[in-house]
């Protein structure tokens, strides 16, 4: 009998869902002009909570699962971060230099007007898969959720 429930990837997926969407709050404060260290928000996909949780406990969706929501939900968080990197690289300088310049450097720079239009619109995108993610997320909790406990355990 398996350690992993039902109930527990049930709470997984939950938690993910939250931490995904300080993720993106992170993101829209920072175009929003709220003061944000480049720190905050982590550019690698396997650096933020959700991508720890996908590429981690995640995982067991795929042995639930042979559907492309599982793969979707890889490709949208894999864009999310791509969009955000545009964004990144609008507020934060990102050449090389001296350790001493980097700890100067955590805080974002001052951004013109053209730049911060640019940066509103990679929030536009970056929100619109922020609400696709979420969706893929909301149909595979549905269908763990219609599985009955016995059956869950089968699949693991």
């Amino acid at each position: 009998m398996s350690t992993i429930t039902k109930k527990d990837v049930l709470k997984s997926i939950r938690a993910a869902r939250r931490e995904h969407v300080t993720w993106v709050y992170k993101a829209k404060k920072l175009v929003n002009g709220l003061e944000i260290s480049k720190d905050e928000i982590p550019l690698k996909v396997t650096s933020c909570e959700f991508g720890k949780w996908f590429y981690c406990d995640g995982q067991i969706l795929l042995y639930i699962f042979k559907e492309e929501a599982v793969e979707k939900l890889e490709s949208k968080h894999r864009e999310l971060h791509d969009i955000y990197m545009n964004i990144f690289k609008i507020y934060f300088s990102t050449t090389n230099s001296s350790l001493l310049s980097k700890l100067l450097k955590r805080k974002k720079k001052k951004i013109s007007a053209t730049q911060e239009q640019t940066a509103i619109k990679y929030l536009v995108q970056l929100e619109a898969v922020s609400v696709e993610l979420i969706s893929f997320l909301n149909v595979i909790e549905k269908k763990i959720n219609s599985i009955d406990e016995k059956s869950f355990e089968k699949f693991l």
